[in-house]
């Protein structure tokens, strides 16, 4: 017997989409669209980051919603997390494990979020081996200890072929967004999730986390224009870092 499968999707749920500035995440939030309710969330770096990011992720947020119309977005202030696991690490002179307890950390933040506004899951732009916390051994640490599931449905694809399908979908932009900071010279390209686990449990990043989770803010975009919605968010923040 021949299992018909047409027609089947989870167009009531919500998945949490990892949005930034660059090439990837958009599309990927873009085709997890076509079956359920995407709800972008950004991490908004500062000070890690620069204007041009700052603006060029404005610009993929307003590409994405043409192709998917959303009506709501989450601005999460990720400056005070990336600050603690920098300066935490240097301390320990393990600066090399930035970017991947940073991911992790924004998985589960994102877990965090999507418990919180009634969310199914979350979609990342992810493909294996694009970038340091991309390879096998650091998605499987990244991922581990989260309890909602994480659509990638870039996982199998090459740069090339993201690109293919940006412009297919109206949502490339030449120029993207793609500085950070606080990443290091060297990322560790392999690692342990037992060993990941005990740095998060001694520098205490799972109740910061928590406590910074508060913070985040659920913003209505309806006939609101993004500049506007970052600008004040930014300005917020700024203000509240002094």
């Amino acid at each position: 017997m021949e299992n018909n499968l047409e027609g089947m999707s989870d167009r009531g749920k919500k998945t949490v989409c990892l949005i930034s500035g660059g090439i990837d995440s958009p599309v990927a939030a873009a085709m997890m669209g076509r079956k359920m309710k995407v709800i972008p969330l950004h991490f908004v770096l500062h000070p890690y980051y620069c204007e041009e990011t700052f603006s060029l992720s404005i610009r993929a947020l307003k590409r994405l919603e043409r192709v998917v119309p959303f009506d709501e977005m989450v601005l999460f202030p990720w400056g005070t997390v990336l600050q603690k696991i920098f300066n935490d690490l240097e301390e320990r002179d393990e600066r090399e494990y930035s970017c991947v307890l940073c991911r992790r950390s924004m998985f589960l933040a994102g877990a965090m979020i999507s418990k919180k506004i009634g969310a199914d899951s979350m979609t990342t732009g992810e493909a294996l081996g694009q970038k340091a916390s991309q390879t096998l051994q650091n998605l499987r640490t990244t991922s581990y200890g989260v309890k909602v599931p994480i659509h990638r449905p870039l996982m199998g694809m090459d740069k090339q072929e993201i690109i293919k399908k940006s412009k297919e979908m109206g949502l490339y932009m030449s120029t993207h967004a793609g500085c950070c900071s606080a990443t290091p010279d060297k990322p560790r390209t392999r690692t342990d999730p037992d060993k990941v686990e005990k740095l998060f449990k001694d520098l205490e990043l799972i109740e910061f986390i928590e406590k910074q989770t508060e913070l985040a803010e659920v913003v209505e975009t309806t006939d609101k224009e993004f500049y506007e919605i970052f600008y004040n968010y930014l300005k917020k923040i700024v203000s509240e870092s002094k």
